[in-house]
């Protein structure tokens, strides 16, 4: 096992898996007392199942094991040092978050989702309670308006990705872009305009973005994007890039525009089956 993912809803779940595109894993479940009145504190299950593999199920009563104590010992076990990431999908948080931070605080968590019907007011909390993740990533319709959580947007995570799931409308602008100051992006949504991609490219040289090293605009519902409006204004070089990684193998023109203290960046235009995709990719000052 290489990986370890652990999932908050109505019990607690830990994922162990392998190398990627292999069939092992293994899935162990902590249940509360079926009576704790919530929010219910995160320490000693009452019941504890694992699914070994499809024919092997193995189940414990009052294991006298907290959670904690668990995944130490699948740490240890199969080393590895961090969680990968760790997700919230219920409405409201039926466990105390203060016994959540106790129990996997600890560890080093590399990525928080949101999905299904997480609130925003629950993923506040997450990001409050687990302040080392450092990628974050919603995949519910209750992060459609980002002007609700512009103090998500500000913060310096590595990766930020919005929009990306077929239940979303994300209803981005310009002010929203701007606050950003993580490291990579991933933006789709039906608001995106050629127009202000534009106007984030100029903001861009000007100083906007310090942290950014890679941005992906993702336009969807067939939106053409026309290049001209792309780079209007900008003082750019034409350069031929390799092809982006899972995006085929034929190069791409690519358009060198140099920020005000001398760092380049190099914006590249995909044709996609939903729309157009608009990368940037910031490169060393020199």
């Amino acid at each position: 096992m290489e990986r370890i993912d652990l999932a908050v809803n109505n019990i607690i779940t830990v994922r162990l898996d392998s190398k990627e595109g292999s069939p092992s894993s293994m899935v162990w479940s902590f249940y509360p007392q079926e009576d704790s009145p919530g929010p219910i504190p995160v320490y000693m299950p009452s019941r504890v199942t694992g699914m070994i593999t499809e024919r092997s199920f193995v189940e414990y009563q009052n294991p006298g094991l907290s959670i904690q104590k668990w995944i130490e010992h699948f740490q240890y076990i199969f080393s590895i040092e961090e969680i990968n990431y760790l997700s919230f999908a219920d409405e409201t948080c039926k466990f105390d978050w203060i016994s959540l931070k106790d129990a996997f605080g600890k560890f080093k968590i590399l990525t928080i989702f949101f999905h299904d019907l997480c609130s925003l007011e629950c993923a506040q909390m997450a990001l409050r309670y687990f302040p080392s993740a450092r990628n974050v990533t919603p995949f519910n319709s209750n992060f459609n308006d980002p002007s609700r959580y512009s103090n998500i947007l500000i913060q310096n995570w590595d990766l930020l990705v919005l929009g990306v799931e077929v239940f979303m409308s994300l209803r981005i602008g310009l002010d929203d872009l701007l606050l950003m100051n993580s490291k990579d992006i991933t933006i789709e949504s039906p608001t995106l305009t050629d127009k202000m991609v534009n106007q984030f490219f100029k903001h861009w040289i000007r100083g906007s973005n310090p942290r950014m090293e890679l941005a992906r605009f993702v336009f969807v519902n067939g939106q053409v994007v026309n290049k001209e409006i792309v780079l209007k204004g900008l003082q750019y070089q034409v350069v031929t890039m390799d092809p982006i990684e899972g995006e085929g193998e034929e190069e791409v023109e690519g358009y060198d525009i140099r920020r005000n203290d001398g760092t380049v960046g190099t914006i590249s235009i995909e044709q996609t089956d939903q729309g157009c995709d608009v990368y940037f990719q910031i490169f060393e000052q020199f």
